[in-house]
């Protein structure tokens, strides 16, 4: 299964539909963004410490020169350290308006040629960033006009030809435009990556459910179909020979009674692995609940005596767990033994679950012999360790117990 919940009650609800168009919601999810937005302040910042001298110097200075600037500091230095606070601004876009606010005042009353009105382009930049396209449209035009300098100093130095006009509207206002639509690109860009992100985590979501459903169905066929065929078959011969032959019939009735001992253990299996499928799950927790089943069902003693890593992703879990009921499943049927001791040990990159038995044991070298009797759990522990990276090793003596190591990547990086 899929990292990506798959199918409801396999590895939780998958969240559907198209994220909203435009909502700054998704945008708070990004900590590159939001990172972003934090240096943006953090660059203001700097502006302002090193335009701060010439303002306060300045014999011009008013009083709103020096609080706007104060302010603007203040807000730079508080925004620029919490990405708590960049998200309140982008969830809140009024909060936000309030700095863009803070930096209008400061460019209508210092003049144009302080270095303070550089800073406009930091505060272009945030609005683009930080505002929807519709409400940055209404607030790029105060921040264009203010660009232009203190409408008192304006007036009095005003172009009075055409090409005057063009230096000025093609300095700090088209500069202010030119940023804010930057900001506002890259603000878009950004939501479109998320909803990109959104749709391919559906996509996966829907192969892993189609291949959880083909899995199951594999699965359902080649155990639990095939002992309801065999039960249905004999239950057919079975009303033939009640009256032609009794005693076969006991016979026939005894062999079905266990077919059917069968398929329930078998559904119960499947049933286990829905739940083991679960990726918010535990390894060592899927390896309990396996090792409790068993215990119960075959009253075999059954511990885990050991465990150094206690989780893994999932369709390793997956892969992990369904080996174990396979070694389990072995044992009670062949082992006849007394008690089951299971470690569950490994490294960082690597899994390795560890299960020995204190049963009869066999010869390992019977391996292919035991293949053309029909017999091929060996080869199928063998090809989920592959499936997930990994291997098993079988270490078995007769009349002293039998070992299995099977061994996996924690981190499966597909087939």
């Amino acid at each position: 299964m899929t990292a990506v919940g798959a199918v409801r009650g396999f590895a939780g609800p998958v969240v559907r539909g198209r994220l909203a168009v435009g909502s700054s919601e998704p945008l708070l999810a990004d900590r590159g963004y939001v990172q972003l937005v934090r240096w943006v302040f953090t660059a203001r910042l700097v502006c302002l410490a090193l335009a701060a001298p010439a303002v306060f110097l300045a014999e011009s200075t008013t009083a709103a020169a020096a609080l706007s600037l104060a302010l603007l500091t203040v807000s730079s230095l508080v925004l620029g350290r919490s990405d708590a606070l960049i998200r309140v601004l982008i969830r809140h876009p009024l909060l936000a308006s309030l700095d863009t606010a803070l930096s209008i005042a400061l460019l209508v009353s210092v003049p144009v040629g302080q270095p303070a009105t550089l800073t406009v382009v930091c505060s272009a930049l945030l609005a683009g960033l930080l505002f929807p396209r519709a409400v940055l449209v209404v607030l790029l035009v105060p921040l264009v006009v203010a660009s232009l300098g203190a409408p008192a100093a304006f007036v009095g130095t005003a172009p009075s030809s055409w090409t005057g006009w063009l230096a000025l509207l093609a300095g700090l206002p088209t500069l202010v435009i030119g940023v804010c639509a930057i900001g506002s690109g890259v603000r878009r860009s950004t939501q479109a990556m998320i909803q990109a992100r959104h749709e391919v985590a559906e996509a996966v979501a829907a192969v892993g459910a189609a291949d959880e459903r083909a899995r199951l169905a594999r699965e359902m066929h080649d155990s639990v179909g095939k002992s309801i065929h065999g039960i249905a078959l004999g239950a057919k011969a079975l009303r033939r020979m009640v009256d032609s032959d009794p005693a076969r019939a006991r016979d026939l009735a005894s062999g079905l009674a266990g077919a059917a001992d069968q398929a329930a253990r078998e559904a119960r299996a499947l049933l286990l692995t829905l739940r083991v499928g679960q990726h918010d799950r535990p390894t060592v927790d899927v390896v309990t609940e396996v090792l409790r089943g068993w215990e119960r069902e075959s009253g075999v003693p059954a511990r885990l005596t050991e465990v150094v890593v206690v989780d893994a992703d999932p369709e390793v879990t997956r892969q992990l767990a369904a080996a174990l009921g396979e070694i389990l499943h072995n044992i009670a049927k062949h082992a006849q033994a007394s008690e089951v001791v299971v470690e569950l040990v490994g490294t960082d990159t690597e899994i390795a679950l560890v299960v020995t038995d204190d049963g009869v044991g066999f010869d390992a070298d019977r391996t292919e012999e035991l293949e053309r009797a029909g017999h091929f759990g060996l080869r199928g522990l063998a090809e989920r360790a592959a499936a997930v990276n990994g291997s098993v090793v079988i270490d078995s003596v007769l009349g002293e117990g039998t070992t299995v190591t099977w061994t996996a990547r924690r981190h499966s990086t597909g087939r």
